[in-house]
């Protein structure tokens, strides 16, 4: 009894949180937050000061040199599924475990945004296996359950696990179907032969007429540390294991080059490809993270 108690405070601050975002981004807006296959275009109008930019035809513009923003029937319903991934290093930094959380809160008020256009969502948790696997649905009561297991997800016992998202995404590859927004929540710590999967599994998605959301998330410590210039850092692999020992300016100039060949190596493959990648930095507000999505 107690534990269900528990399970629901935590759920209920999730849906408190998920209900404030999604009011504050409503306000002002148009009704439908994603536009994708289920939106039929209906009519071009002249663009005007204040309007979202997001909505303007460049093409048109390069063709034309005039802007003119694109505006859309709702006419069917959005399905969305969001595969989110479990590995260790999601789970860091270790004392505020901020990038599973800001991800966890992302899918929540997304889903609270799917829900009240009633439009369909589902999720899939992967670690180093598949953990959770939510249905398509809309209802309340759905919303409410995948508030209680994301909720959960921070509770794990055991955080030590590589991820396993590139092979049980091509595996789903078939039952995610046509015509969906699929959302993906990743730090994108792939090895190599795993990120070469998980291209090919985008390509087969989207060769299904789906839109594929990239949703990168990173902490800022990831890439730089505020400490002391001479103190020393010790810095684990959470999920080889792998210690290692440096000073915090090399380790910082370490970085930087780390990060030049992250960039080349597994963010420029999704936009040559056009895939729609935000780069999500987990120490900005949550409100500013949800308004780069959508």
């Amino acid at each position: 009894m107690l534990r269900k108690v528990a399970e629901e405070q935590a759920s209920n601050s999730l849906s408190i949180l998920a209900e404030e975002i999604s009011q504050e981004l409503y306000h002002g807006k148009h009704r439908s937050a994603f536009h994708g296959y289920s939106s039929e275009f209906k009519e071009y109008k002249a663009y005007q000061t204040g309007d979202n930019l997001k909505q303007v035809d460049w093409k048109l513009y390069g063709r034309t040199d005039k802007l003119f923003t694109k505006h859309f029937h709702d006419e069917s319903n959005i399905s969305a599924y969001f595969f989110i991934d479990l590995s260790s290093s999601m789970f860091f930094p270790r004392e505020n475990l901020e990038k599973i959380n800001k991800s966890i809160q992302i899918i929540a008020v997304l889903c609270k945004i799917l829900q009240k256009q009633r439009d369909k969502f589902g999720i899939l948790g992967i670690s180093n296996e598949l953990l959770w696997e939510s249905p398509l649905s809309n209802t309340k009561g759905h919303l409410h359950e995948i508030y209680t297991q994301l909720e959960g997800l921070v509770q794990r016992e055991s955080l030590e696990k590589i991820s396993q998202l590139p092979i049980i995404l091509s595996n789903k590859v078939a039952a995610i179907g046509q015509r969906k927004i699929v959302f993906i929540l990743t730090d994108l710590l792939f090895n190599d032969q795993d990120y070469a999967l998980f291209l090919q599994s985008l390509s087969e998605i989207k060769a299904n007429k789906n839109s594929i959301k990239i949703l990168h998330v990173w902490d800022q410590s990831e890439r730089q540390q505020d400490s002391a210039l001479g103190s020393i850092l010790q810095y684990k692999d959470i999920e080889t294991n792998q210690v290692l020992s440096l000073p915090i300016e090399e380790w910082n100039q370490l970085q930087v080059k780390q990060q030049s060949v992250f960039i080349d190596q597994r963010i420029n493959p999704l936009l040559s490809k056009g895939y729609q990648y935000h780069s999500l930095c987990v120490n900005e507000s949550l409100f500013e993270l949800i308004r780069q999505i959508i």
